[in-house]
């Protein structure tokens, strides 16, 4: 007899599984629809399979939505019975989150992707006219391969897809379970694993919208090609695909750069990009996208660049796909922070790429000699040239940042043992800054050159204002500005500064050429506006790059010694410890950690860190703000998940995070003992990180632990201590009598070198004291933090916007044509 599940909800799931596998039997029929009303010619027939393609489409997308709202109601719920949901939600877990957890995994992220592509779709069919078919066949094919990727059946034994409604008892690793055979075993799940806690984060709830729309938007252009390619009509695809190309690099950049937003709030890269593999593996489609824009232009205006503009369009969704599999196939476990674990999908994402690779790459050969090429060879003194250079230029960039990105492919594919580079950031830097200063030279330039030819003396005289007014901004930024960032040595030096001229140059010259050219008429500056973007974008990551400081220095070394472990990459020096209540000066501030706290239904623990500046001639505060670095703490591992916490001023960010805290025991680990000291005025007690004088005895003591009453006899010790470091402190440890008979005792403390002092006695006869002193091994209240000045951050966020209301104008610009 069939075992009967107590408190099952088994219909969303059976729903959930049909709309899916409807889903993907709707898109073969569409891709085969469509691919007919491409190849038949006889006008009523190809009506009719445009019919059909077209409702089979519909019901595609009514089916993809349908999979996508039955997914979040099971979220919603906390239906603990699928996987999905135990996985990657918990009761605790705010609604704002519930939209992370939906794409947290793999198969959440495969359906956003899908929706978009719905959407997307529908829109090509109101708009693409003759493409319809050709574009539409490709796109639908798509859907067919995503949809392969929700559906979870098992053809001749090899399992097709991952089902997200799949039920947690039959969940391969859990169907031994001895649970999963108890009718109720719902009763003993009483909550989810949790969303992962570098997800917790509001941008995770807009970044994988915009970032997969990004993703989806990239086939369309490609799409065109290769409609093109296979009905032989090379030209006219040219006009419709623009406007999908701006808005396809506008979105997938926008999407990247909210991922920087990301890491810079949530992860502790100490900023916005750390060169991870996730990170380049979105970056790398995007440059290619770029340089395939500017061919098209190039070919649009002058007809040539025609067989680079295929090859850039083609190779920009392959290298989607191929960030697809580097990310979910499990090959970046061990090098990246943000990939996917292998859910067993690897042979068919690796199919999925090929079914596009092969036909696409095939067809551009075949069809090479048909694709209309000028012989006459382009001017130096042209646009479409200099163009055609700087596309060349971030093939470069895409080639360099793919190599090394792959490397743990490299070591699988051929039996190899390459290693990651231990300095990522100086690997790609030292080859990528020379990318970007010819990458700024030509945004600054290029504008100024007329296609097909320019005459050299209209060039010079009208590139000759910016060039200068470059050069003098250039040299007053890096005069009074002091860049000295000579991290990789003196010849990485001047690269900051040629590429502080190219960053300034790109965006003067634009600027110039949007008020003197173009006489300010917005309605054409669309390209201006967005070079100007990329210019400030460029010069926002170079200043706050270079100049950014650690603040957070170790000057007493507490932390050496191997604080962090052998296999933390945390720089020690670069660290500095806070006492609870005590104020230690970091840079130009005081600063004080107050406490941590809590919130009820909230796993984060929050600590409070008071910052203030104080005037160097008087004293006075003359600032005063609140920091509140997060983190999630496992004590029982011993982990630590922070998430940072920034001070933003128009002019630079102070960026905080916690690297470590103590782990809360119940104090019966320090086994420290006093040690007695009886000494006289002037006389030093040596410990193991300095020693201490007393200086006399002050008969009206001050102790932030010693409140007086009426009637008390108090004296305070006043000793000065000092470190093997040469810093100084003063404490006062009490010695009191309170009604006449109670003697008792207020130690006082420097936390930093974990060293306490008790006033025990008073030996009036031999004119002496007696001080107690311990230093603790297990110093218990503080928090480790790493504090940076981003100088001049809000110029690179302000690039970017400035950078996307560019691509806007020029979608418009170019949708009005």
């Amino acid at each position: 007899m069939e075992t009967q599940f107590v408190g099952e909800h088994l219909l969303p799931g059976q729903l959930g599984h049909f709309f899916a596998i409807l889903a993907f039997v709707a898109s073969l029929v569409a891709t085969i629809a469509y691919f007919r009303t491409v190849q038949i010619k006889e006008v009523t027939l190809q009506t009719s399979w445009k019919r059909l393609a077209r409702w089979s489409f519909i019901i595609q997308v009514a089916s993809v939505f349908a999979v996508f709202g039955l997914l979040y109601f099971v979220l919603y719920n906390h239906y603990f019975e699928y996987k999905y949901v135990w996985r990657n939600s918990s009761r605790d877990l705010p609604v704002s989150y519930l939209l992370a957890s939906f794409w947290a995994d793999q198969e959440g992220s495969f359906l956003l992707w899908s929706v978009w592509h719905s959407v997307l779709g529908v829109v090509l069919i109101c708009t693409a006219k003759k493409w319809e078919a050709p574009v539409m066949t490709v796109l639908s094919f798509a859907q067919f391969c995503l949809a392969s990727m929700l559906i979870g059946i098992y053809i001749f034994n090899y399992r097709v897809g991952s089902n997200p409604f799949l039920l947690l008892r039959l969940a391969e690793e859990n169907q031994a379970a001895p649970i999963f055979s108890q009718p109720n075993y719902l009763s003993f799940i009483k909550d989810g694993n949790g969303l992962n806690i570098l997800l917790q984060n509001y941008w995770m709830v807009i970044h994988p919208p915009v970032l997969f729309l990004g993703f989806a938007s990239t086939i369309i252009p490609f799409a065109y090609a290769f409609a093109a390619l296979w009905t032989r009509d090379y030209t006219s695809w040219i006009k419709p695909a623009l406007p999908w190309t701006l808005f396809a690099t506008m979105i997938l950049g926008t999407g990247i750069m909210m991922g920087a937003a990301w890491a810079y709030e949530s992860l502790t890269f100490g900023g916005y990009w750390a060169w991870d593999p996730v990170e380049n593996a979105s970056l790398v489609p995007w440059l290619t996208l770029v340089a395939g824009l500017h061919t098209l232009l190039a070919y649009k205006h002058t007809g040539h660049a025609l067989k680079s503009t295929f090859f850039f369009f083609t190779i920009s969704f392959i290298l989607i796909l191929y960030s697809t599999f580097l990310t979910r196939s499990g090959v970046l476990g061990e090098t990246s922070v943000h990939s996917f674990t292998d859910l067993g999908m690897s042979g068919q994402l690796l199919v999925y790429m090929g079914v596009f690779v092969i036909p696409a790459f095939t067809l551009f050969f075949l069809r090479r000699k048909e694709i209309p090429t000028k012989n006459k060879e382009e001017s130096t003194y042209s646009r479409e040239f200099w163009m055609f250079v700087g596309a060349l230029v971030l093939l470069i960039a895409a080639i360099q940042i793919t190599f090394t990105t792959s490397i743990p492919v490299w070591n699988k594919l051929f039996k190899l043992n390459m290693a990651p580079p231990l300095e990522p950031e100086f690997h790609y830097n030292k080859i990528q800054i020379w990318i970007a200063i010819v990458i700024g030279v030509l945004t600054a330039v290029i504008q100024y050159l007329k296609y097909k030819d320019t005459e050299k003396r209209f060039f010079t005289k009208r590139i000759m204002l910016p060039l200068v007014a470059s050069l003098v901004i250039t040299v007053l930024i890096g005069w009074f500005g002091t860049i000295t960032y000579d991290k990789y040595g003196a010849g990485f030096l001047v690269a900051i500064y040629i590429m502080l001229f190219a960053s300034v140059f790109a965006v003067v010259a634009n600027l110039s050429y949007l008020l003197l050219i173009l006489k300010g008429k917005m309605k054409v500056a669309g390209a201006s506006v967005a070079h100007i973007g990329f210019g400030l974008v460029l010069l926002g990551i170079l200043i706050s790059s270079s100049k950014s400081e650690v603040i957070s220095l170790d000057r007493m070394r507490m932390l050496d010694g191997g604080f962090f472990g052998k296999e933390s990459k945390q720089n020690p020096r670069e660290n500095l410890m806070l006492p609870r209540g005590l104020q230690v000066q970091m840079g130009e501030y005081y600063v004080t950690y107050v406490g941590d706290s809590t919130a009820p239904g909230d796993a984060k623990t929050y600590y409070v860190v008071n910052y203030e500046r104080k005037d160097k001639k008087t004293g006075e505060i003359t600032e005063k703000f609140t920091l509140y670095p997060d983190a999630f703490v496992n004590n029982k591992m011993g982990g630590l998940t922070p998430n940072p916490s920034s001070r933003h001023y128009l002019t630079r960010d102070i960026f905080t995070h916690v690297t470590a805290v103590p782990i809360k025991d119940d104090g019966s680990s320090d086994t420290a003992q006093y040690s007695s000291h009886v000494i006289q005025q002037g006389d030093s007690i040596y410990f193991s990180n300095g020693f201490m004088v007393l200086k006399g005895l002050d008969t009206k003591p001050q102790n932030k632990n010693y409140v007086p009453k009426a009637g008390d006899l108090a004296v305070g010790a006043q000793v000065e201590v000092f470190s093997k470091n040469n810093d100084q402190y003063n404490l006062q440890p009490v010695y009191y009598i309170r009604d006449s008979s109670y003697q008792n005792n207020v130690e006082d403390t420097v936390a930093p070198l974990a060293l306490y002092v008790r006033f025990s006695k008073i030996l009036p006869n031999e004119n002496k004291v007696e001080l107690q002193v311990k230093e603790s091994g297990t110093f218990k209240d503080y928090i480790v933090l790493k504090a940076i000045v981003f100088p001049y951050i809000n110029v690179l966020w302000g690039g970017i916007v400035i950078m996307i209301i560019g691509f806007i104008m020029s979608i418009f610009q170019r949708l009005k044509r």
